[in-house]
């Protein structure tokens, strides 16, 4: 999930901070451009990185206790470290301050989300979802679509998914290929017995995300044995199997679906498996094939873009 908890670049003019923020949903939207094989999740820096902005951001702080930005990088970098404890004080002095409320609303909640702290992480969502729906870009803005997502995280995790849906819904319209959104939404689907609308949202995620997320294809297996559509079972399950690290077993599945009903995934597929141990020509045949049973397909589209040899120009003076 593309998240948004730095409150160190945010200045506190609403102008800079309009400005910052247009920036950002630019980004967000290039990311989208290219999310067909992109993750687009934001993962925290290294380690060591975080350390050493950790380190300094006490010192920043221990400095001038009143610096707002150096306190942002302090509750970052704890939330980033996995100390959520300390996190939560530093975002709690900020929302006290009243600095920045936004942004700390949202890196408190979901600290207290992952410490299980449900009660306390609901209203703090909702409090930045009441701010940032009031926004004049609330319609493509990352950190309204984050508090949705929180929200739906937390109904899932309580047993509720039904209660689910919706916010998954609200943060998937504004975040319209984010895989983890979309995986979210299919898995409050399956909870509930639908998997009509479960399958149709893992196919895109797995679009945006086709390797080394096994919890998609298992996902979707399990929707696709709901719906007794056993071909697309198989299908997912040797997909399953190949981002696992399986790759033997995938492809040794995918060679036997090639003239069946699911011929376009598991070309796809053994596309995507030859890509990933590195042999470009056997990859593009693949999605070739793909694109010869779809010509539509896009993700068969990017693969042949990704790795087919490209066309040598001809030579000066060449008839």
């Amino acid at each position: 999930m593309f998240r948004v908890t730095s409150l160190t670049e945010m200045p506190e003019a609403q102008l800079n901070r309009l400005i910052r923020r247009i920036g950002l949903l630019l980004f967000v939207g290039l990311i989208a451009f290219v999310a067909f094989y992109a993750i687009d999740r934001l993962r925290f820096s290294p380690a060591p990185i975080v350390d050493q902005q950790l380190a300094a951001a006490e010192d920043a702080v221990r400095a001038d206790p009143a610096d707002v930005v150096a306190r942002g990088k302090l509750a970052d970098a704890y939330l980033a470290k996995g100390r959520y404890d300390e996190a939560i004080a530093q975002y709690t002095v900020l929302i006290d301050a009243g600095k920045e409320e936004e942004l700390a609303r949202l890196g408190r909640a979901q600290a207290y989300q992952w410490t299980a702290q449900y009660d306390k992480a609901i209203p703090d969502f909702q409090r930045v979802i009441d701010i940032a729906s009031e926004g004049e870009m609330a319609g493509v803005d990352p950190v309204l679509a984050s508090a949705f997502y929180g929200l739906g995280q937390i109904a899932m995790a309580q047993g509720k998914p039904a209660e689910a849906i919706e916010p998954f819904a609200k943060a998937l319209s504004i975040q319209r290929t984010d895989a983890d959104i979309l995986y979210g939404l299919a898995e409050a689907y399956v909870a509930i017995g639908q998997p009509d609308p479960a399958i149709e949202k893992l196919t895109l995620a797995v679009t945006v995300v086709p390797v080394d997320w096994p919890e998609s294809y298992q996902l979707l297996a399990k929707a696709y044995t709901e719906k007794g559509d056993t071909a697309h079972a198989g299908w997912a399950t040797a997909m399953a199997a190949f981002a696992s690290g399986d790759a033997p077993t995938a492809e040794r599945q995918l060679l036997e679906m090639v003239d069946g009903p699911v011929a376009l995934e598991a070309a796809l597929g053994l596309g995507y498996l030859k890509e990933s141990a590195g042999d470009n020509l056997a990859a593009t045949d693949w999605y070739r094939k793909a694109l010869a049973i779809d010509p539509e397909s896009i993700a068969a589209q990017l693969g042949v873009k990704r790795v087919a040899e490209p066309v040598a120009a001809p030579s000066e003076g060449a008839n």
